[in-house]
């Protein structure tokens, strides 16, 4: 007999729409919190510490955020697994991971505390006695965790303490790091196959992945011609000095530009992670969050193919700027930052319209302190909606009947307030 064609699956039809809405909308906002596990998808670019506490709240309203790091730090414990173990950072990977964290969940505050306590920062000796310590399981965080989560993450943890050179600083390691790293060599050094089990383990409400599986070092050129390697050095090393960042790319080794020519790294190329690329095309809300604004921000569009996801993602597209002082904004205005933002992604992407790339900047200039000129007027000129609304709690205002100095406004933001919007342009 002849066998039935299968039939062709019919696409399934799409339509943009568009409406007007308060902002935020409280209809939406409360309809999130009621129903996380049906929240929207929204995804943030962004791997600093700035948004830890804003992906604590998050986690009230949706289950379904992205959270897209790039491992690129060369700082702190990160730095040390780094150059031992030739993998990726995770040191943000874990800080976002517990964030998102399922408080909720019986035996999860215990984890959550081992995953977050350091070795000693100043004594290797005492390093290495409290790592001896917890691999036994007599050290009172590693206790306290109730069987088998206990049997579970001290296995990686003696993965890595196995594996360890004799060499290897402990001084100020996160034993989350160390977990985390005891994981991947578990498993064929795969970071991805070990952050998924760690998500597990911790029963993550979102969704948090490396942009990228390159294990890559940024390299920043400053205006004053000068050049430095190491996430770990950018803005915070310049803080005195006030030298302005022109351009990043990405290099192999983590060593300093010497004046030598031959000695110069080449720029590395490296390519967005392929399931990293779907869940840009699935989001609700793209999210520039506020985070070091070269190091946290930009440095995710760095990667092949982001650029290209973004645009053809038809979703509404915000950036949220920093608050407060950060060294790496510089010499730049409000509006110039976002130019960046848009010139990075054009680069991968092509001569795409702005709105395709950045279509709203939210800001309180009312109550909050922004260390770059907020130019209104001209940000409007580009076609990019300014959302200037309260981001402080109340209590926080500033009374609009009294003139303040700018020094009384405030360098934080209101997590839950800032989401409030985020909801509302993505639900």
């Amino acid at each position: 007999p002849t066998p039935t064609p299968t039939p062709t699956p019919t696409p399934t039809p799409s339509v943009s729409v568009s409406r007007t809405v308060p902002i935020p909308c409280q209809i939406r906002v409360d309809r999130c919190r009621r129903l996380p596990e049906f929240g929207p998808t929204l995804l943030f670019f962004s791997g600093g510490s700035a948004i830890r506490e804003l992906s604590r709240v998050l986690k009230s309203y949706t289950h379904n955020s992205v959270h897209l790091i790039t491992p690129f730090d060369s700082g702190g414990s990160s730095a040390e697994i780094r150059r031992t173990f030739d993998m990726l950072s995770v040191g943000d990977l874990r800080n976002r991971l517990l964030a998102l964290s399922d408080e909720s969940a019986l035996g999860n505050p215990e984890v959550t505390a081992l995953f977050s306590y350091r070795l000693d920062k100043e004594r290797a000796e005492v390093a290495r006695a409290q790592l001896k310590e917890l691999l036994s399981g007599r050290h009172p965080l590693a206790s306290a965790v109730s069987m088998p989560m206990r049997s579970i993450l001290l296995s990686h943890l003696r993965w890595f303490a196995s594996r360890m050179p004799s060499d290897f600083d402990l001084r100020g390691a996160s034993v989350g790091n160390l977990i985390i790293t005891g994981c991947f060599l578990e498993h064929d050094n795969d970071i991805v196959t070990a952050i998924y089990l760690i998500w597990t383990l911790l029963g993550a409400k979102g969704s948090v992945r490396p942009l990228t599986g390159a294990n890559l070092h940024i390299r920043t050129y400053y205006e004053d011609g000068t050049e430095e390697v190491g996430q770990h050095r950018m803005g915070k090393a310049r803080t005195g000095r006030k030298s302005k960042i022109i351009k990043l790319d990405l290099v192999e080794q983590l060593r300093q530009p010497s004046a030598n020519d031959a000695d110069r790294q080449e720029a590395q190329d490296c390519d967005v992670d392929l399931v990293s690329a779907e869940l840009i095309a699935s989001a609700d809300l793209i999210t520039y969050p506020m985070g070091s604004f070269f190091s946290s921000v930009l440095v995710n569009l760095l990667p092949q193919g982001v650029g290209r996801a973004i645009v053809k993602r038809n979703c509404p597209k915000i950036y949220i700027p920093n608050t407060g002082d950060d060294p790496e904004m510089h010499g730049y205005s409000l509006l110039e930052c976002a130019l960046l933002v848009i010139d990075l992604v054009r680069k991968d992407a092509g001569r795409a319209p702005i709105t395709d790339i950045l279509q709203y900047i939210l800001v309180d200039t009312r109550n909050c302190h922004y260390c770059v000129p907020v130019e209104k007027e001209k940000i409007a000129e580009m076609g990019i909606a300014l959302i200037d609304v309260q981001l402080v709690e109340d209590e926080d205002c500033i009374d609009p009947y009294h003139t303040s100095p700018s020094s009384s406004k405030k360098h934080f933001l209101s997590p839950s307030k800032v989401l409030e919007v985020c909801l509302t342009l993505g639900s």
